[in-house]
C-alpha cells in the first residue's frame, strides 16, 4: 500500500498497493477488484485503531482504482501519467527509525507507508521488549503490508506465544497465513479465534472469505448464514453473501449449457430460472453497495437473454403499440380507406408516432421505447450493449412486417381448416364449416399451448410462424429481454426524454 507522490501532486500506484498487474484486461482485473473488495471488507469488524483506517483507506483505493482501472479511456491516462512519473521521480530519503521505537512510531511509519522503515524499527523494538504481544503484532503487520508474509508469520506466532488468550492475534496470523496460501493453517488459527470470541462476527466473516477465495461456496454461506442469522443488518455479510450466490449462479452455466446441448431446453430453461432468482437475490443483498454491485458479474442479462421474454407478453406489446397508433388508423378509415388525403396523412402520423416511440425514445432510454418502459422490457444488442441508431431504425422498419406476415399464420390455420368455406351454403356445407371451424381453432389453440408450456422464447419456432415473429430480431442482431432499473445494463437511472 504505498503512496507515491511527486513534487506537484500525490499519484497513488493502483497495480502496487492492490496486488494488480498493469497487463491485466478490464475482466481480469474486475474480477481482481472485486475479490480484493471482498477480502478488505471482511476484516473491518475486527479491526481496531490503525488496522481500521488502514482497511478503510484500502477500500477508498478500491473504489478509486474501479473509476480509474475500469474505464478504458481514463485507465489509459492514468498509465500514462504514472509511467512519467516513474520516469523521472528520485527516491527520498527516509530518516532512519529511533533506535527504540514506540508502538505509536511505528503505527505512524505504517501509515505513512514507510514499510520497510517500520520492520527495521519493529525487529529494534521487538528485540529490546520480546515479551511484548503489541510488539510482535505491529511487527508482523508491517511486514505483511510489504508482502514478507513468512517473517509476519513468525511474528505473529511469537505475539500468540505472549498473549494466547489475545483472538485477534490469531486472526492476524490467520490473514498472513492466507496470503502464503496456507490455507488449511489459517483456517485453523480462524477457529481458534472464534472459540476464544465466538459472537465476534468480524473473524466468521474473514473465514468466510477464505471459503469464498477458494470456491468452496457451500461452507461459505454456511457460516455467513449463522452471521446474518444473529445481525440481518450486517452490511459485510451481506456483501459477502451476495458475491456467494452470485458465483453459485455462474457455476451452474456448465450444467446449463450441457442440458442445451443435449436438447433438454425445458430442464434448461427450469435451472435458468433459479439462476434468475439468485441473481436478483445477490443484486438485492448487494443493495446497499453500489461499490460492489459494479464489480458483480452481471451474468443477469445472459441469463435474460436465454429465456427471453414471453411470446404472449410480446403480443401485449403489439396491442399495447396498436393503441398507440389508434388515431392514425382511425385517420386512414375515413371513407373506408378511399380518401387519399385522409390515408397519407393517416400514414405520416403513424410513422411519426412509432418512429419516435420505437427509434428516438428508444435510443435516448436504454433501448426502451413507450410500449417496452411499461412492460418493463428492453432492446440490447448481441454483445449486451445498448442498440445503435442503425439497430432501432432497422428494427422500426422490420417489425411491422415481421408481425404482419406472422399474424396471418393463425388466420390461415383457421380459414383453411374449414372444409366447407368454398362450398355452396346449404345445410351439408354449413355442418362442413362448423366441423372445419372447430378443428382449426383446436389446432391454434394447441399450438398456442405447445409453446407457452415447451418451448423457449429464444428458440426458432418450429413453423413460419416463429420464424418471421423473430426475424427482425435476427436481422438486427437485437433481442428483447426484461429489464430491471438495478441491472447494470441500464446505466444507473433512467433519462427519460
Amino acid at each position: 500500500m504505498v503512496a507515491t507522490t511527486s513534487t506537484a501532486t500525490e499519484l497513488v500506484d493502483y497495480y502496487q498497493v492492490l496486488g494488480l498487474q498493469p497487463e491485466w484486461d478490464i475482466e481480469r482485473l474486475r474480477k481482481e477488484l472485486r475479490d480484493a473488495f471482498a477480502g478488505t471488507k471482511a476484516r473491518v469488524n475486527a479491526a481496531t485503531g490503525k488496522k481500521l483506517d488502514d482497511i478503510n483507506q484500502r477500500l477508498k483505493w478500491i473504489t478509486q482504482a474501479r473509476k480509474i482501472l475500469l474505464d478504458p479511456d481514463e485507465r489509459s491516462k492514468y498509465d500514462q501519467e504514472l509511467a512519467e512519473w516513474k520516469r523521472t521521480a528520485t527516491p527520498e530519503q527516509k530518516a532512519a527509525a529511533a533506535a527504540i521505537p514506540t508502538l505509536q512510531e511505528l503505527w505512524q511509519l505504517i501509515d505513512e507507508g514507510r514499510y520497510p522503515d517500520a520492520i527495521e524499527a519493529g525487529k529494534r523494538l521487538t528485540e529490546h521488549t520480546p515479551d511484548d504481544d503489541q510488539a510482535w503484532e505491529v511487527y508482523g503487520y508491517a511486514n505483511y503490508l510489504w508482502h514478507d508474509y513468512q517473517t509476519a508469520i513468525y511474528a505473529g506466532e511469537q505475539a500468540i506465544r505472549c498473549n494466547p488468550q489475545k483472538a485477534e492475534l490469531y486472526a492476524d496470523v490467520s490473514q498472513y497465513l492466507a496470503a502464503a496460501q496456507q490455507w488449511n493453517e489459517a483456517v485453523l488459527q480462524l477457529n481458534r479465534a472464534i472459540q476464544l470470541e465466538p459472537d465476534n462476527p468480524g473473524y466468521k466473516l474473514t473465514l468466510a472469505n477464505i471459503y469464498i477465495k477458494h470456491e468452496i461456496w457451500s461452507d461459505g454461506e454456511a457460516v455467513l448464514k449463522g452471521v446474518l442469522n444473529q445481525d440481518p443488518s450486517n452490511q459485510t455479510a451481506r456483501s459477502l453473501m451476495a458475491i456467494v450466490i452470485s458465483s453459485q449462479a455462474e457455476a451452474r452455466f456448465p450444467e446449463i449449457n450441457a442440458l442445451l446441448e443435449a436438447n433438454k431446453k425445458r430442464e434448461a430453461r427450469k435451472i435458468l430460472k433459479e439462476v434468475q432468482q439468485q441473481f436478483e437475490e445477490a443484486n438485492k443483498l448487494a443493495e446497499n453497495n453500489p461499490d460492489l454491485k459494479d464489480l458483480l458479474n452481471s451474468e443477469s442479462i445472459l441469463v435474460r437473454r436465454v429465456l427471453g421474454v414471453n411470446f404472449y407478453r410480446r403480443i401485449l406489446g403489439v396491442v399495447v403499440d396498436s393503441v398507440l397508433v389508434l388515431p392514425a388508423i382511425l385517420l386512414m378509415s375515413i371513407d373506408n380507406g378511399n380518401n387519399p388525403i385522409a390515408l397519407t396523412f393517416g400514414l405520416l402520423v403513424m410513422i411519426g408516432i412509432l418512429g419516435y416511440s420505437w427509434v428516438w425514445l428508444a435510443f435516448k432510454n436504454r433501448g426502451q421505447d413507450l410500449t417496452k418502459r411499461f412492460l418493463s422490457m428492453q432492446v440490447v444488442d448481441d454483445n449486451d450493449s445498448l442498440p445503435s441508431l442503425g439497430q432501432l431504425i432497422g428494427r422500426a422498419i422490420v417489425k411491422p412486417v415481421a408481425i404482419g406476415l406472422g399474424a396471418s399464420f393463425p388466420f390461415l390455420v383457421v380459414t383453411l381448416s374449414t372444409f366447407g368455406a368454398f362450398a355452396e351454403v346449404d345445410a351439408a356445407g354449413f355442418i362442413g364449416w362448423i366441423i372445419g371451424f372447430i378443428i382449426g381453432v383446436f389446432v391454434l389453440f394447441f399450438k398456442l399451448g405447445f409453446d407457452l408450456f415447451f418451448i423457449t422464447s429464444k428458440d426458432l419456432m418450429p413453423n413460419l410462424f416463429g420464424f418471421l415473429l423473430f426475424m427482425h430480431e435476427r436481422i438486427t442482431k437485437t433481442t428483447v429481454i426484461n429489464a430491471t432499473q438495478d441491472d447494470s445494463m441500464n446505466f444507473g437511472e433512467y433519462h427519460w426524454y
